[in-house]
């Protein structure tokens, strides 16, 4: 890592150097960029599924699976519909991402409950490999859970009153 003239990382404002959030804020925020990249890849794998693809992300929601093989068989009607319902679980996880990203634990944990049902759906349908990497992907997700609770704390321990954290 290089460091800068007055010592701090290359890319780095000093004074984020210095703000003892910083590295909190870090973990919040990968944690919630989870739920971003599972959105990306589902949808990614439901127009690989419309457009007959044979390929598709392990990373991807179950229950998309299950609609886009729904759709498949409704023929060019499910399409429509697939796209729609596809899209609501995709606009979800969207929104837990933004929510999640400014710390907002209420997202983590509704994301996480959701995710676990989802990975749930696989194991109906003894798709382990998927629900495994679920497990991981909840895991990671749990570390921005966490890290969202500890940037509160520390908010609350400068700032007591405050009820959510002010981010940089």
């Amino acid at each position: 890592m290089s460091l800068s003239p007055g010592g701090s990382p290359l890319g780095v404002p000093p004074r984020a150097a210095a703000d003892p959030r910083a590295a909190v804020l870090l973990r919040v925020r990968r944690g919630a960029s989870w739920f971003l990249t599972i959105a990306i890849l589902s949808g990614i794998n439901s127009l690989l599924q419309i457009l007959d693809g044979k390929i598709r992300f392990i990373f991807g929601l179950g229950i998309t699976q299950v609609v886009d093989a729904v759709g498949k068989r409704a023929g060019q009607n499910g399409t429509f519909l697939t796209l729609a319902v596809d899209g609501i679980f995709l606009l979800m996880l969207i929104l837990c991402w933004k929510s999640a990203k400014a710390g907002s634990q209420g997202a983590f944990l509704g994301g996480m409950i959701a995710y676990a049902l989802d990975g749930a759906l696989l194991l109906v349908f003894n798709i382990w490999l998927d629900a495994a990497v679920h497990a991981y992907a909840l895991y990671m997700i749990w570390q921005g859970y966490a890290a969202a609770r500890e940037l509160a704390q520390l908010q609350q321990a400068a700032h007591p009153g405050l009820s959510q954290p002010n981010l940089p």
